[in-house]
């Protein structure tokens, strides 16, 4: 019978739950396989606060064990992800920039609650380690895992093991500084990456470019004649889907319209990954990877800012210690977050 695992995806806009059937490999290089059964869904704000993550968390657990059946029985461990910094050695939620949740001892509440082994730990130290024991790093022993979501956030796997750092917050990549006195970050600071290419900033990004272009504030000259051409042209074709004109605009809206030309939307984009090339570059250099893997909701724009990414690394890299380092999109897919929880829970590191 396969073992079986509760696993839960805390994220800043969604809650995702499942119950994970992990089979155990036999492979030298690949640790395990799971499948993910009863998927449920919750979505979250940015002011959900303790209360509104734990009632969407008991709510979406309820849902995925009436869609899995009669199960708990078979359940052996419970593995959760949380945003931000996180201390697994206690299960403690310490703090999150973009809801700015702390000192929160989920593991503590979900073992009570539920009355089976709890390991809690960082989203995306969970996803890096479940690049490697179900993903695209099976035989991969050093590499980064970086998340671009509603926040930004990297994990990192030298010589086959997560290295947490001494406060569980290494790999914060987030934080990297890529805009002098660019915009305000949750964390305090301007011109963090986070604050710049997470999904929020791509949609600030975005509307505000439009209203510059609008009011005829655009320094872009380049950009000003795609625009006017955009809108005059193929763009008066395309927009049936209307996105451009949208106001609240979202990462994924902007990257579909960015699929039917609209030059601002490429622009953004581009942007994304000029900054995120940077950072990557940086962190490159100083832990020496094999590979860069990126995960989160804004990877299925992967297509759209891996060039000019890809760019702003080979820019900033000191090539001849990375001759062979590689970019690609996770292989965990959208539910990344529980593949990283099921990792933690059941093929501790």
């Amino acid at each position: 019978m396969a073992e079986k695992a509760l696993a839960i995806d805390i994220g800043g806009s969604k809650l995702l739950t499942a119950i994970a059937e992990l089979e155990r490999s036999n492979e030298p290089t690949r640790k395990a396989t799971a499948r993910l059964l009863g998927i449920s869904k919750r979505a979250l704000g940015k002011d959900s606060g303790k209360e509104g993550v734990w009632s969407a968390l008991t709510s979406a657990v309820d849902e995925t064990l009436a869609k899995v059946g009669d199960v708990w029985s078979e359940i052996s461990s419970i593995g959760a992800t949380i945003p931000g910094v996180a201390d697994p050695s206690k299960g403690l939620w310490v703090y999150a920039p973009f809801s700015g949740i702390s000192d929160y001892p989920i593991g503590d509440l979900l073992r009570e609650r539920y009355g089976r082994p709890v390991r809690a730990d960082n989203d995306v130290n969970a996803c890096a380690w479940a690049e490697k024991v179900f993903g695209v790093c099976a035989e991969v022993d050093n590499f980064l895992w970086i998340t671009i979501s509603n926040g930004i956030g990297g994990g990192l796997v030298l010589n086959g093991r997560v290295f947490p750092g001494k406060f569980a917050g290494a790999a914060e990549i987030g934080h990297f500084n890529v805009e002098e006195n660019g915009a305000l970050c949750g964390c305090g600071n301007r011109g963090c990456l986070e604050a710049t290419a997470a999904g929020p900033a791509i949609a600030r990004t975005y509307r505000e470019t439009l209203a510059a272009l609008a009011e005829g504030r655009c320094d872009d000259s380049e950009l000003v004649a795609q625009w006017s051409a955009y809108r005059t042209g193929l763009g008066k074709a395309s927009q049936g889907s209307g996105k451009d004109r949208e106001t609240e605009p979202t990462a994924a809206t902007i990257a579909e319209e960015a699929r039917l030309g609209n030059p601002v939307a490429i622009s953004v984009y581009r942007k994304v990954g000029k900054c995120v090339g940077r950072a990557a570059s940086w962190a490159a250099n100083l832990v020496n990877p094999e590979k860069i893997v990126i995960g989160g909701g804004v990877a299925g724009a992967f297509d759209l800012f891996y060039p000019s990414l890809w760019n702003a690394l080979q820019k900033g890299l000191f090539k001849s210690a990375n001759k062979t380092l590689t970019v690609e999109k996770t292989g965990l897919g959208y539910e990344a977050g529980l593949m990283g929880a099921t990792a933690v829970a059941a093929v501790p590191y």
